[in-house]
C-alpha cells in the first residue's frame, strides 16, 4: 500500500513538474505574440473539447485594455490602480503577484474614451527588460526580475490621439520604436533600448491605434500605420514609401500591419481589404495593388494569414470570414455577430477568436466553410486585451481581473 502511494505521488509530482516546465518554456513577448503575427506555438489541443473550461486561479490586477505578456513562467501587465499606472508581475503557476512598480499618474480619460480608463498599449519583453507606453505617452523601461526602473521618457505627453495611446512599443536590433504624439505632431520615435537615449525621430506620421511591425521577409523594413497612410520605414529611421489608407468618417486605422512574403495587407473600417506588393527596383521602392475586396475589412481587430488564406473579424459586427490571399475573393463568411473589438490567433491546427463579449471561440482553419469546434465564456466583463495561450492554459485579462483557465 505504501509502495503504491509512493508511486502515485511520484507520478503526480512528475506531471506537475512537466506542466510547470511546459508553461515556463512558452513565451509571448509582445503585442500579438513574438513576431506580431498572432501565431501561437506549443498549443496543446484536447483530444475531446470539454463542456467547460477549468478555472485554475483568478487575481484582481487593475483596469486596462493592454494585453498581458509572458516569459519564463511570469506574466507582466500594465494597468491602472486607483490614480496610478503600474506594472505588475504575476507567477503563472500560483497566480500571485511577484512585484509591483508604480510608473506614473494615470491621465484623466475624457470624451468618447472615458469607458476605457487604463493603459491600452501592450508591453514588450526583450533581453531582460520590459518596455511600456502609458495612456498619456510616458515610455518606461523596467528590469523584468525586480521591476526596477532602468529609464523613462515623459517628453511626449502634450499630445495623444483622440482615444489616447493605443500603439505598442517594439524592440529590434537594440532599438525601441514607439509611436508618440497624436494627429498634429505624431511621430515614430527611436530610443536606444538599453539607455533610453533618443536616437531618431521620423516625423509626419500621425499617431493612431496600430502598432509597428518589423518585416522578416524584407530586411530592415518597418511597417508603420498612421491615420491616413501605411509607411515603410527603414530601421535607421528613413521614410521609404507610403500607401494611402483612408477610412470612413468617424473611424480610425487600428489594425496592426499584416504581411505575407513581400505583400502587405491593407485593411480598415470602411476601406475593405487590399493586397499590395512591395519591391525595390534599383534604389527605388515600388508598391503595386494586386487585388481589392471592398466588402470585408476590420475595425478594432487584426486579421491573420494562414496557409494562403486571410481570416478576420469583420468591421461592423465582428463576424468571422475567410478570404483567398491569391485573389481576394470571399471563401466564406459566418452569420453570427460577435463584436468588432476582437482578437484572433493561429494555434496551428485550430484558430481562436476572443471578441469583447468574453465568449472565446475555437474553430478550424478551413477555406471551405466555417467549422466551429468549441466556445467558452471566459469573462463576465468585456474583454479588450488579447489572451495568452500556452500549452493547455489560457490567460484572460478582462476589465480588472486576470484569470487562468485550463482545457483539462
Amino acid at each position: 500500500m505504501k509502495k503504491i502511494n509512493l508511486i502515485t505521488c511520484l507520478f503526480c509530482m512528475s506531471f506537475i513538474l512537466a506542466n510547470i516546465s511546459s508553461v515556463k518554456c512558452q513565451n509571448w513577448t509582445g503585442w500579438r505574440g513574438n513576431n506580431r503575427n498572432g501565431t501561437v506555438t506549443g498549443f496543446v489541443a484536447p483530444t475531446q473539447w470539454p463542456a467547460q473550461l477549468n478555472k485554475i486561479w483568478q487575481i484582481q490586477v487593475g483596469e486596462a485594455d493592454a494585453s498581458p505578456v509572458l516569459a519564463n513562467g511570469h506574466i507582466y501587465l500594465h494597468v491602472k490602480q486607483d490614480s496610478m499606472e503600474v506594472a505588475i508581475c504575476i507567477d503563472v503557476i500560483k497566480g500571485e503577484q511577484v512585484w509591483r512598480t508604480v510608473l506614473n499618474g494615470s491621465p484623466q480619460i475624457k470624451g468618447p474614451a472615458v469607458g476605457h480608463p487604463g493603459p491600452r498599449s501592450t508591453p514588450f519583453l526583450s533581453n531582460g527588460k520590459l518596455y511600456l507606453l502609458g495612456a498619456g505617452g510616458v515610455v518606461t523601461c523596467l528590469d523584468v526580475k525586480t521591476g526596477k526602473s532602468i529609464w523613462k521618457n515623459d517628453a511626449y505627453t502634450t499630445e495623444v490621439p483622440q482615444f489616447y495611446t493605443g500603439s505598442s512599443p517594439l524592440v529590434s536590433g537594440g532599438k525601441c520604436f514607439v509611436q508618440l504624439g497624436g494627429k498634429i505632431k505624431g511621430q515614430l520615435t527611436v530610443f536606444d533600448a538599453n539607455t533610453g537615449k533618443e536616437l531618431d525621430e521620423v516625423l509626419g506620421i500621425s499617431t493612431t491605434y496600430s502598432s509597428p511591425v518589423v518585416m522578416t521577409t524584407i530586411p530592415n523594413l518597418l511597417l508603420v500605420q498612421s491615420e491616413v497612410d501605411l509607411f515603410g520605414v527603414s530601421i535607421d529611421g528613413k521614410l521609404l514609401w507610403d500607401i494611402e489608407t483612408p477610412v470612413q468618417r468617424m473611424f480610425n486605422n487600428a489594425a496592426t500591419p499584416v504581411y505575407d512574403g513581400q505583400n502587405v495587407i491593407v485593411t480598415g473600417q470602411g476601406s475593405g481589404t487590399k493586397l499590395v506588393s512591395i519591391s525595390k527596383v534599383g534604389e527605388k521602392w515600388e508598391t503595386k495593388e494586386l487585388w481589392a475586396n471592398k466588402e470585408f475589412g476590420v475595425s478594432f481587430a487584426t486579421p491573420v494569414v494562414k496557409n494562403g488564406f486571410l481570416y478576420g473579424n469583420e468591421a461592423k459586427n465582428g463576424k468571422l470570414y475567410c478570404l483567398n490571399m491569391k485573389t481576394g475573393e470571399k471563401c466564406w463568411a459566418d452569420t453570427i455577430a460577435h463584436n468588432r473589438f476582437a482578437s484572433l490567433l493561429d494555434l496551428g491546427k485550430q484558430m481562436v477568436t476572443l471578441p469583447a463579449t468574453g465568449q472565446m471561440i475555437f474553430f478550424e482553419p478551413s477555406e471551405k466553410s466555417y467549422i466551429e469546434l468549441a466556445k467558452y465564456k471566459v469573462a463576465e466583463t468585456e474583454v479588450y486585451a488579447h489572451p495568452i495561450i500556452a500549452g493547455d492554459k489560457i490567460y484572460v485579462k478582462d476589465k480588472t481581473m486576470l484569470t487562468c483557465w485550463s482545457l483539462k
